[in-house]
């Protein structure tokens, strides 16, 4: 069944490509990576560091005209790195993805100790500003199912002009053993600046890095939000925006029935969390990210292919039904995990085979993710729910 619809998605997505070459798509997969040498690969396939199917591309930023990718280790073994690049080349297809910053930085043997390299375990979210990139590195592995803990959790700010680490913020002072953090966003006050939130949303926290004085708090959120059923576990969103050219932090659990906002604009309200509430779901949304202004990127809970398609909400207008427009629609099986706007001025989306994922049902090659601008090849796309 995987190996039929890989070969569909194939059919599809070549398709798609043809009407998109102003822009491109992307097929990304752990079938195409790229290490350094010859002797890394072999290294890596001898001892089981590499396994096709147990990658997946699920998160991605952009700078200039290239793509950072989170590739987050589900499982004990098998992601040889978690945070990759690629360049971005419209006639590129299926782009190879090498290691970021390099590969050092996840062999055992070159970094740590007294190589001078911070090893990385598991970046599981990036977020690019001002020419920075900020990793968020959970330091466990297997995360999908039981976590294994080797490391601490850390921020870790790489200079995208120069491709090397400049800070690897420890997140132990703020966090706690049964912590899981997901999201992560940068956002500079009225005067500059920079902080970076953190989501915790074992603890029902967003931790707050303040980059000038490299100082940690946590924010106490309003509210808390528990496992669907045990069956999934919570999430706790996070999405920058910008009203009037004022700062926010919108947060909201997947399956909360609210939103709040963190106002962002200055010092004093962010050291005190200035939390507020925007208002009701009217329906389930799976915040997928936003474009920095005033449009938030969602998918929505429910079946009848509604649960694949992307959604806009200006939160200029209220939190209502009326207010959304679907300006993306999925292909076949795929899910959208991400929304990020980029190269060429354009918003793009990534959408993945993860629920098969998830469920182990891929074949060797591994899963497919398509990263392509929204409403790629769609005539018509405008609606509401």
């Amino acid at each position: 069944m995987a190996a039929a619809a890989a070969v569909l998605l194939f059919v599809l997505v070549s398709r798609i490509a043809a009407t998109t070459d102003k822009y491109g798509t992307f097929l990304l997969s752990g079938s195409n990576l790229e290490w350094p040498s010859v002797a890394e690969e072999s290294g890596d396939i001898l001892y089981g560091r590499y396994e096709p199917r147990k990658i997946l591309v699920h998160g991605f930023q952009m700078d200039g005209d290239r793509a950072f990718v989170t590739m987050p280790r589900f499982t004990k073994t098998g992601v040889p790195w978690s945070l990759g690049v690629f360049r971005l080349d419209a006639s590129d297809f299926e782009p190879d993805i090498r290691p970021y910053p390099d590969y050092g930085h996840y062999d055992g043997k070159s970094c740590g100790g007294g190589a001078g390299r911070a090893c990385i375990v598991n970046v599981v979210d990036a977020y690019a500003e001002a020419g920075v990139l900020w990793a968020l590195d959970t330091g466990t592995v297997n995360v999908l199912w039981k976590p294994l803990r080797l490391g601490p959790a850390r921020l870790i700010a790489v200079d995208l002009a120069t491709d090397a680490v400049i800070r690897a913020a420890d997140l132990s002072p703020v966090t706690w053993p049964d912590s899981v953090l997901e999201h992560v966003v940068a956002v500079r006050t009225s005067c500059g600046r920079l902080y970076v939130y953190v989501s915790d949303v074992a603890r029902h926290r967003i931790v707050v890095y303040d980059a000038a004085a490299d100082r940690l708090h946590t924010i106490r959120l309003p509210e808390t939000a528990a496992a669907d059923g045990h069956r999934r576990p919570a999430v706790l969103y996070l999405v920058p925006v910008s009203v009037a050219g004022r700062s926010y932090v919108y947060f909201t659990y997947r399956h909360s029935g609210y939103v709040f906002s963190l106002d962002a604009w200055s010092r004093d309200s962010v050291a005190h969390g200035a939390v507020s509430e925007v208002g009701v779901k009217p329906v389930g949304m799976h915040v997928l990210g936003s474009d920095g202004g005033t449009n938030v990127y969602f998918r929505t809970s429910g079946g009848g292919g509604g649960g694949t398609d992307v959604w806009a909400w200006d939160v200029n207008r209220p939190l209502d039904v009326r207010s959304f427009v679907l300006v993306h629609r999925s292909y076949l099986y795929l899910t959208p995990t991400a929304v990020v706007a980029g190269w060429r001025n354009t918003v793009w989306t990534v959408e993945s085979n993860y629920d098969e994922y998830a469920a182990g049902d891929v074949d060797c090659t591994g899963a497919r993710t398509l990263l392509r601008p929204l409403n790629g090849g769609v005539d018509d796309c405008n609606g509401f729910l």
